[in-house]
């Protein structure tokens, strides 16, 4: 999987490279609230969320496309339980810790309400892309492993700050949505996202 994202990565700076419009890269982090189904495997807070984009601004200066790599972890220590398993895996007592990194590929699409020079510009963003969710339960000495890829869309509103000279700090609001996929359930989580864009890079 690493290498799949090495590729896609260097694939992004490639594209970034060649176009002839104005290109925003983007670097953020995101704190994640789980909601849903998806509080039965992890209830706490995702204390890291990290993700880097590229976008092309079109002719019409407030509309941007682009695509962008992230990479989500949930840990829950949750004490100790007795749990039953799916299927013939059995029951099992013991301390247990559930945690879950997912590694997603979007193409991104935004909209700016105000013309992108300001100073102050609301937007909307919307991805759609495929996730890959490798999940883990810890219990005692066992460990059992569930994982999949999944289509993850999400969408985005928020604000953005330009700085004096060059770039903007971005601060918005997520939602993603997982459906269940393979041996994966139902993923959704709420976050809180800040970052910076750049500009005029051509």
């Amino acid at each position: 999987m690493k290498k799949i994202i090495t590729i896609l990565a260097a694939g992004l700076a490639i594209w970034s490279e060649s176009v002839n419009a104005q290109v925003v890269p983007e670097i953020h982090y995101q704190f994640s609230i789980p909601t849903g189904t998806f509080r039965n495997f992890v209830e706490k807070p995702g204390p890291l969320g990290v993700g880097f984009q590229v976008r092309k601004t079109l002719t019409n200066n407030r509309i941007s496309l682009g695509g962008g790599l992230s990479w989500f972890y949930f840990p829950d220590k949750k004490g100790k339980q007795t749990l039953e398993l799916p299927g013939d895996d059995g029951t099992y007592t013991g301390f247990v810790t559930n945690y879950t990194n997912i590694y997603g590929l979007q193409f991104l699409a935004q909209y700016e309400f105000k013309d992108p020079n300001e100073n102050l510009v609301p937007f909307v963003k919307t991805g759609l892309g495929l996730a890959y969710q490798n999940q883990r339960q810890d219990i005692g000495l066992f460990a059992f492993k569930y994982d999949g890829f999944q289509f993850m869309p999400h969408l985005e509103t928020g604000m953005r700050f330009r700085l004096p000279r060059q770039g903007a700090i971005n601060l918005s609001m997520t939602y993603h949505y997982l459906p269940g996929a393979g041996d994966v359930g139902a993923t959704s989580f709420a976050g809180l996202r800040i970052g910076y864009s750049g500009f005029r890079i051509r």
